[in-house]
C-alpha cells in the first residue's frame, strides 16, 4: 500500500475523496507517494518520497515506474490496493528470463537495466507473452520483491491490465 500526500493542484481537482488505501478516483494532477517497502531498491528507499502525477490515458513504455491497482486473483493482497512497480512488458511482448548474462530478454533482445544492484535479473525464471492491453511489472529489488513474477498462476498470468495504471512516478530521487 502507498501513502500518500496531495498537491495543492491536486487537492483542488480531487472529485472523489481518499481512503486508508491511497487516493481512489480519476482525479489528475501532481502528488507524492511514500515508499513503504524495499521493492523498488536502490532506485527508490524504502521511506523515499517521490512525485507522480495522475493519467488516465497512459501510454506504456519500457522503463516507466508506475503505481498500479492491485489486479484481482493475486494472492495475499488486497484488489485494488495501489503499489509502485516498473514497466518491463509491454503488450504483445514476449518477456524471459534470463540470456546467459543473467539479462532479462524483450523479444529476443537483452534489456539493458542499469538501476538492478545486483545480478541476475530475476532468480525465478519465466517466459511470457504479454497479452494484448497489459503489462509485465517487476521490481527493482527482484530477490525480495514480489511483482508480476510471484503471480502467474493468477488471471492475467501475472500481467497487469493497461487501465489499472493510475499515475507515474516522475523522477526517483537520487540517494
Amino acid at each position: 500500500m502507498i501513502r500518500t500526500r496531495l498537491s495543492a493542484l491536486s487537492l483542488a481537482l480531487l472529485l472523489v475523496p481518499a481512503t486508508g488505501c491511497g487516493l481512489v478516483g480519476s482525479a489528475l494532477g501532481g502528488f507524492t507517494i511514500t515508499v513503504p517497502s524495499e521493492s523498488m531498491e536502490p532506485t527508490i528507499k524504502k521511506g523515499a518520497t517521490v512525485s507522480a502525477h495522475r493519467t488516465s490515458d497512459y501510454a506504456p513504455r519500457v522503463g516507466d515506474i508506475v503505481i498500479y491497482r492491485t489486479p484481482e486473483g493475486w494472492s495475499n493482497t488486497t484488489a485494488g490496493d495501489e503499489r509502485v512497480g516498473r514497466v518491463i512488458g509491454l503488450p504483445e511482448t514476449a518477456v524471459k528470463c534470463c540470456d546467459a548474462r543473467g539479462r532479462l530478454e524483450l523479444s529476443g533482445r537483452a534489456l539493458d537495466e542499469p538501476y538492478l544492484a545486483l545480478p541476475p535479473a530475476s532468480h525465478v525464471k519465466f517466459d511470457i507473452q504479454v497479452p494484448h492491453d497489459r503489462l509485465w511489472i517487476m521490481n527493482d529489488n527482484r530477490h525480495v520483491a514480489r511483482d508480476s513474477r510471484s503471480y502467474q498462476d493468477a488471471p492475467g498470468g501475472g500481467t497487469i491490465a493497461i487501465s489499472d495504471v493510475t499515475a507515474v512516478v516522475d523522477t526517483p530521487p537520487r540517494q
